[in-house]
């Protein structure tokens, strides 16, 4: 189904419930009554264009935004990416780290592994902070003053321009391999390693959550690399032939 502005968005709920968080993120409340996508988007003042491209790509696996988000402005997915990287330290990753808490051992066994594992969650969990708090400091206010400057057929800043000439959108190193890579040892450890528990159906939550967890941060990469990147090279190299 490709949801479109005229759809009720409760529906959309009803419809899949996996897009719950992807809709939050745009700070909408449940209790929109019968009201369609536009309404609701009208209501909380989103861009009702951005907002389907992002729904119907979680929606539909086989949906490509790319295309179209590319044509819109940047700080329409940087505010998004931004949204998801408080969801991610703020909600998903407690609500994991909770319930990891919640795990039960044979006594003899209980400490040790917990200590296992929160080892590795908490380092993950760190890996995690400090790479979206460098997005968040140096990657998107440079792409947001990259955008500005182009669209400025005028005049550009002095003080970007120099720094244009230095660094490179493709100069950020990228760390999302390292994060797949911590997380895919934190599943192993979860899924062949640690003993088995008492409370299993923890164990199976804590699971979902974690799988949850990637494919939302593989299509967070994804709208990164597919739509910030390539059009921060276009704007700098034709930034720097006006200049």
């Amino acid at each position: 189904m490709i949801i479109t502005k005229d759809i009720k968005l409760a529906n959309v709920i009803l419809e899949n419930y996996h897009l719950i968080s992807i809709i939050s993120r745009f700070g909408i409340k449940f209790g929109f009554g019968d009201k369609t996508v536009e309404q609701v988007c009208r209501q909380y003042n989103i861009n009702t264009d951005f907002f389907l491209e992002i729904v119907n790509a979680f929606n539909d696996r086989e949906y490509n935004p790319y295309s179209t988000l590319k044509k819109m402005s940047l700080s329409l997915t940087v505010t998004y990416l931004l949204k998801s990287h408080y969801y991610y330290n703020k909600i998903k990753l407690p609500i994991i780290e909770n319930l990891v808490k919640q795990l039960k051992w044979d006594s003899k066994d209980d400490k040790k592994n917990k200590d296992v594992l929160k080892k590795f969650f908490s380092q993950y969990r760190n890996e995690v902070r400090e790479h979206t708090l460098n997005e968040e400091k140096e990657i998107y206010p440079y792409v947001l003053e990259l955008e500005k400057n182009f669209n400025n057929r005028e005049k550009i800043d002095s003080e970007f321009l120099e720094k244009l000439h230095q660094k490179s959108i493709k100069d950020y190193a990228d760390t999302h391999d390292e994060l797949n890579s911590s997380l895919l040892d934190l599943k192993n450890i979860i899924i062949k390693y640690l003993n088995p528990v008492k409370n299993k159906e923890i164990t199976e939550q804590i699971l979902i959550e974690i799988f949850k967890l990637e494919k939302d941060m593989t299509d967070h990469t994804e709208l990164e690399e597919k739509v910030i990147i390539p059009i921060a090279v276009k704007m700098e190299k034709e930034l720097k032939k006006r200049n």
